[in-house]
């Protein structure tokens, strides 16, 4: 919602993720010093985040929204490398798609780098402590990954926009709007993590070492690719759907409830480029094709490398 939060709350959010952000920067110089393996699996966190992002799914609310794709680099490498990469991913929705945009970015980055994975990472690392599955464990950080970046924007819209002066009532309406439309969508985000992990258990275990108590997956084998392959085929699915209904996203109808709350309030900027809809949808798909291209990279290398390893042991 470009220009629509007042330029103090711009500025307030922008200065409270820079440390995270430097942080970030500081912890994924150290771990390619020091494990240059990683680089692999950081590509495959960010690949992660940039294809559920660009996913536009219908939500209960009647409108469209987003997954986070966080949760992945918040299990595997917490709060400050997944601020640096969500980072990444809102630039380039900002610049290229007009989403999100540049005067919300620090808000956006707080909501879906810094307060959903923090809250995703303290349960998540509660859960692996009191043995709780991986499974159970990956779901619950997923889920909360994803829809704790929705509470984050309703209160963040709140404390900008409190409806005559009450806070309540406000929150209760954007958490309406951007929270409670979510759910359905952090429920898939969810098994979707939960069928990579079952996958990278089976594939390349020593990959989750640290990273889980167990890697005994929930579903193996075949099992486990065909509950992936129809969680992506209703995905995308619900994708050209929605393309066909063209339902209103859930950043318009935070638009529409701060005009409401503020009928003379105008945004203080706008878009330098604004795409049309077929042309916004193209670039959607191009930022789910650059983290595809990674993604089936890395799932083809893991492949072939279990296969390297059954043709040694023979």
């Amino acid at each position: 919602m470009e220009g629509f939060l007042p330029l103090e709350w711009a500025i307030f959010w922008s200065l409270l993720s820079i440390p995270f952000l430097a942080w970030g920067a500081l912890r994924v110089k150290r771990m390619f010093a020091e494990h240059p393996e990683m680089k692999l699996t950081v590509a495959v966190s960010a690949a992660y985040m940039f294809v559920l992002s660009a996913l536009k799914l219908p939500s209960v609310a009647g409108s469209s929204s987003h997954p986070t794709g966080s949760g992945l680099s918040t299990v595997f490498y917490g709060v400050g490398v997944t601020s640096l990469l969500a980072s990444i991913v809102l630039v380039f929705q900002a610049l290229l798609l007009a989403h999100g945009g540049l005067t919300t970015l620090g808000a956006n980055i707080f909501s879906m780098g810094i307060a959903g994975p923090m809250a995703a990472y303290v349960v998540y690392k509660g859960m692996q402590r009191a043995g709780v599955s991986m499974s159970i464990s990956v779901f619950t950080a997923a889920f909360l990954a994803d829809i704790m970046t929705y509470v984050t924007a309703s209160l963040q819209l709140t404390l900008a926009y409190p409806t005559n002066g009450s806070i309540i009532a406000s929150f209760e309406a954007f958490f309406a709007v951007f929270a409670i439309a979510q759910i359905p969508l952090a429920i898939a985000e969810g098994v979707l993590l939960v069928i990579f992990f079952n996958f990278l258990a089976e594939s390349k275990p020593n990959l989750l070492i640290g990273v889980v108590r167990t890697t005994t997956p929930s579903l193996k084998g075949r099992r486990n690719t065909v509950l992936g392959v129809t969680v992506i085929m209703i995905l995308a699915i619900a994708v050209v759907a929605n393309a066909a209904i063209g339902l209103l996203g859930t950043d318009n109808q935070g638009v529409e409830l701060i005009q409401g709350i503020d009928p003379n309030y105008q945004p203080w900027f706008s878009s330098f480029f604004t795409p049309t809809g077929g042309l916004e949808l193209l670039l959607f798909a191009l930022q789910a094709c650059l983290g595809l291209v990674v993604l089936i990279y890395f799932v083809r290398y893991l492949r072939r490398k279990r296969s390297d390893w059954k043709s040694e042991g023979s």
